[in-house]
């Protein structure tokens, strides 16, 4: 699961590093990205199992609804 942000990796690093410690079962990586003349991050999350994947996107998208951050489609 890929999930694309308008924002910078320092604002959301503390709380993605909370996610990640709270769910060991799935891998979260960021990884920074510049399209269209604006910095964006990309939020990837694996795991095997779906059920964990949708908990942890879940919870990400909590705080990026609470600290107003736009969630973008690249595609």
């Amino acid at each position: 699961k890929t999930i694309n942000l308008r924002t910078y990796e320092s604002e959301i690093a503390q709380t993605l590093t909370g996610v990640q410690n709270n769910n060991k079962e799935v891998d979260i990586g960021s990884y920074p990205f510049f399209r269209q003349g604006k910095l964006g991050v990309s939020i990837v999350l694996r795991s095997i199992d779906q059920n964990k994947i949708d908990d942890c996107n879940s919870k990400i998208l909590e705080f990026v609804k609470e600290k107003n951050i736009e969630v973008v489609d690249l595609n």
